[in-house]
């Protein structure tokens, strides 16, 4: 088997656990809240399959933080799992897990997580976000 019909094969054996739809959102600067306070603006970039997974090494904990507003919040290495084929998001942008597959968890649904990394690597089979959930 050619490498590349090795990671074709791995990509749709990927792709085939992303049961879940998440809903990305890039930043576009602030909006003012109905009491006056500036709040982020995001702009709406579509629906993908993908899954929440941790990082296989580190178990269901995470092993360092950011601070996202004026808290500090666990990274989920590679915590949000998306097809290689999806839009390349940036630092910042946010997922919002808007519909679950019939064995995910109930608790996902409205669930939002900040992208505080975006590995890359050769022979990826998916892209894997580092987050940090903000809702």
């Amino acid at each position: 088997m050619s490498a590349s019909s090795a990671i074709a094969a791995g990509r749709e054996a990927a792709e085939r656990e992303f049961i879940d739809t998440f809903t990305a959102y890039e930043p576009d600067g602030t909006t003012t809240d109905a009491n006056g306070f500036k709040q982020p603006g995001f702009t709406d970039r579509g629906a993908t399959p993908g899954k929440v997974q941790a990082d296989t090494r580190q178990g269901d904990t995470a092993d360092r933080f950011v601070t996202v507003g004026d808290a500090e919040r666990p990274v989920h290495s590679g915590g949000l799992h998306l097809p290689i084929g999806a839009p390349i998001p940036a630092v910042g942008w946010e997922y919002e897990c808007t519909a679950l597959g019939p064995l995910s968890d109930p608790s996902l649904l409205g669930r939002r997580w900040r992208v505080v990394s975006v590995p890359a690597k050769t022979y990826a089979t998916a892209r894997r976000l580092d987050v940090v959930e903000v809702s």
